[in-house]
């Protein structure tokens, strides 16, 4: 996510996001408030990944992930694509919260850097986050051009 776009968001949820180089990542809880809030300041939102953010590294799951890109066309207006978006990644969401351990899917590409967390007395579902991009109009017109 872009930092204007991460300036759109509420001050609160912003705040509750952790920052790693350019891309904020949340709590699995409150990536349903992210996209609202998205959609509440003209947001685009384009999906996620699950990560496993670490003291000394980030591991993403890249194979756990929304993206709305594959189901709403850029070709749309604006606050249409606005809105699809967050309809597309709010369903998205929900269906991966449903249907998917998160844990688990972490343990099948970073079961060693999980296992050490153990070992040292941690909890690996305490790292467990979404990192979420969003696009903000401006950007999308500067892309095209």
């Amino acid at each position: 996510m872009s930092r204007s776009a991460a300036q759109m968001l509420p001050a609160d949820l912003l705040a509750r996001a952790t920052l790693r180089g350019d891309e904020h990542a949340w709590s699995v809880a409150d990536i349903p408030k992210v996209i609202e809030a998205a959609q509440n300041a003209n947001l685009v939102s384009i999906g996620g990944q699950l990560q496993f953010r670490l003291p000394d590294a980030t591991c993403e799951c890249y194979w756990v992930q929304v993206d709305t890109h594959r189901s709403v066309p850029k070709t749309l207006p604006w606050r249409e694509r606005v809105k699809r978006t967050a309809e597309a990644s709010a369903i998205a969401f929900a269906e991966l919260c449903s249907n998917l351990d998160f844990l688990a899917a972490g343990r099948e590409g970073f079961a060693e850097q999980l296992d050490t967390l153990l070992r040292t007395g941690r909890d690996p579902s305490a790292a467990i986050c979404f990192v979420w991009y969003l696009l903000a109009e401006d950007e999308a017109t500067a892309r095209s051009a």
